[in-house]
């Protein structure tokens, strides 16, 4: 079993740096047949860590939903924006969906939950959305109407996480969750600062970003549940 969970992982690793290393050299094949692997494998390797106490609870379906996705919509955001529109938006819609079931998972899951971090981190969440609109919304931004009401899939998570703090749950496996949702957050901003032509940066920091997050989102579930 331990060999499995380190195989899993090694592989894991092996696809990113594939992946990161394509989007260096600008290889789009290399790009094109990484990307895709990415969420599956640590799907994977989320369930193989997992105790075998929990590994069966209803709640670990969300996972494997969200996860499955976020691989969905890796897959359609590879097609060409300015070839294939509905792709981006099908992409968007995969994710977000995404969002939802990650979502599901940090209210259903047997961790503890606290009502405490919650209105602190809704607060956090519309200022963040009134600084999006902002940039995003008062001009002429075409993509500004799809944009703004995706975030939201974001800042539902971040709520759900910050609802597992102090009751039951480590502290610093929530942290580490909510920094993982800050990471995505911020790759999906670079990715709409970039669709209403204003970038800020490139596609190696949305990608890193991207696979941080989602893996320190998956590494604060694991600690939650340990």
């Amino acid at each position: 079993m331990l060999l499995r969970q380190y195989a899993v992982l090694f592989f894991y690793i092996l696809d990113i740096s594939f992946c990161l290393i394509s989007i260096k050299q600008k290889n789009s094949r290399l790009y094109a047949l990484t990307k895709p692997f990415l969420m599956p494998l640590l799907c994977t390797v989320y369930f193989l860590f997992l105790p075998q106490g929990v590994r069966d609870r209803w709640y670990q379906t969300f996972v494997l939903f969200a996860l499955s996705f976020h691989c969905l919509g890796d897959v359609f955001l590879l097609f060409p924006r300015n070839k294939s529109r509905h792709m981006f938006y099908l992409g968007m819609l995969c994710f977000f969906i995404g969002h939802i079931f990650y979502t599901l998972w940090f209210v259903n899951a047997d961790v503890g939950h606290s009502k405490k971090g919650v209105v602190l981190t809704v607060i956090l969440c519309l200022i963040l959305e009134y600084g999006l609109f902002r940039q995003l919304v008062l001009g002429p931004r075409k993509y500004a109407p799809i944009l703004v009401p995706y975030s939201f899939g974001l800042c539902a998570m971040a709520a759900a996480i910050a609802s597992t703090a102090g009751n039951g749950s480590p502290v610093y496996a929530t942290l580490i969750s909510f920094l993982g949702v800050a990471l995505f957050y911020f790759s999906d901003f670079c990715i709409m600062r970039r669709m209403v032509r204003l970038p800020l940066f490139g596609q190696m920091t949305v990608m890193t970003t991207y696979i941080a997050g989602q893996s320190m989102i998956i590494l604060g579930m694991l600690l939650m549940q340990m």
